[in-house]
């Protein structure tokens, strides 16, 4: 039923999709780094997102972004944080715990 043949015609043509294949998986691997999904601190959040990760209310969150406190754009009518501001945030007013007097 299955036979192995090695036609010399077949082998050429082997060589040749083999070459082929090569080429385009160069070509989509060169693709996949141009089109790369942007680094996780990069990443948008919506204001619900947002506010979950600093444990704030929704409210609050606007109040922040009303006062200038954290930057955000519009996509749309909505707004997005992007999580390295966020984390800048929390940064600025972090405060290291005191030593204990005990």
């Amino acid at each position: 039923m299955w036979e192995n043949k090695t036609n010399s015609t077949e082998i050429p043509s082997i060589k040749l999709l083999e070459e082929r294949l090569m080429k385009v998986e160069r070509i989509l691997s060169q693709l996949a780094e141009e089109v790369k999904e942007p680094k996780k601190e990069m990443k948008y959040l919506d204001v619900a997102s947002a506010a979950k990760i600093l444990g704030l209310s929704r409210a609050q969150m606007y109040i922040l972004m009303r006062d200038g406190k954290l930057p955000y754009t519009h996509v749309g009518r909505q707004r997005r944080l992007i999580l390295s501001d966020l984390v800048n945030y929390v940064k600025k007013g972090y405060q290291p715990a005191r030593k204990s007097i005990i």
